[in-house]
């Protein structure tokens, strides 16, 4: 069976590393630094699975990015996973009423953030 390809969409070089080298064991990862990278990645990549998106990035923001693809007939599908240091009630229920599957604050544990990866991209 192939790989499943996760997308991580952060400002922080850090925080990319960190997802791709734990969770590129398990998945392809690729990774965008900033929402207009990303969706240059999902215009010329396909069969992307799963993203993860920070909130707070230059340009285009997480939550904006989150209502371009929950917004395309293309890309409305794929799961989100929004992770982020904005931890407000407000900004969880935002996130949420926008598609996002789940909504996890920095700072996050890494095995719990795999096994909701697991959890969501699995259908279970």
């Amino acid at each position: 069976m192939d790989r499943q390809t996760i997308l991580i969409v952060d400002d922080s070089p850090n925080i990319r590393r960190l997802l791709a080298h734990n969770l590129g064991k398990k998945f392809n990862v690729l990774t965008a630094g900033d929402g207009e990278a990303a969706l240059e990645i999902l215009k010329t990549q396909s069969g992307i699975d799963l993203l993860v998106v920070d909130i707070a990035m230059p340009g285009i923001d997480g939550f904006t990015l989150t209502e371009q693809i929950k917004g395309s007939s293309a890309w409305s599908s794929i799961p989100l996973i929004m992770l982020t240091a904005k931890d407000t009630c407000e900004d969880r229920e935002k996130g949420l009423k926008l598609g996002a599957a789940d909504y996890i604050t920095k700072p996050f544990n890494l095995e719990e953030l795999g096994e909701k990866i697991d959890k969501i991209i699995s259908g279970s």
